[in-house]
């Protein structure tokens, strides 16, 4: 029995956070609401329960204040994960955009990924869900 039942949240810290909400906003189309703290910004996503079938309203995705420097390396030991509907095309409209795109996509039977660079270098994993067979073995019981 799992006790963890899924991701409730993604919360990340910025020495900007209004840039870098703006970032999401002009490159992935991520409208973020201004916390009434005034210094945060976060987006509610929709999904589906799977035991009741009702739409839910989370994970949250948040962007708060740093309260230091944060590093721009390729060593900050984050990487999260975006569902997209079409790698390629986002993977596209990125690169003509400038945005820090890798240059390798990885495509298996469940999906296709691909990883970008966020303003603070935050790495961004991109993932279009391909549904999976019944019969598929990555399927889970």
């Amino acid at each position: 029995m799992s006790i963890v039942e899924g991701l409730g949240g993604l919360f990340i810290q910025s020495v900007d956070p209004s840039a870098l909400a703006a970032w999401y906003q002009s490159h992935l189309g991520m409208e973020f609401e201004e916390h009434p703290d005034g210094g945060s910004y976060y987006v509610v996503f929709q999904t589906r329960d799977v035991h009741s079938g009702e739409v839910r309203e989370n994970p949250v995705f948040a962007i708060e204040p740093a309260a230091g420097h944060l590093a721009r390396s390729e060593e900050r030991g984050l990487t999260f994960n975006l569902r997209v509907g079409d790698l390629e095309a986002v993977l596209e409209r990125l690169t003509a955009a400038g945005v820090d795109v890798e240059d390798r996509t990885v495509v298996w039977e469940g999906g296709k990924h691909g990883w970008m660079r966020d303003l603070d270098g935050n790495r961004v994993e991109l993932y279009e869900e391909i549904p999976l067979a019944p019969d598929s073995q990555y399927r889970s019981t």
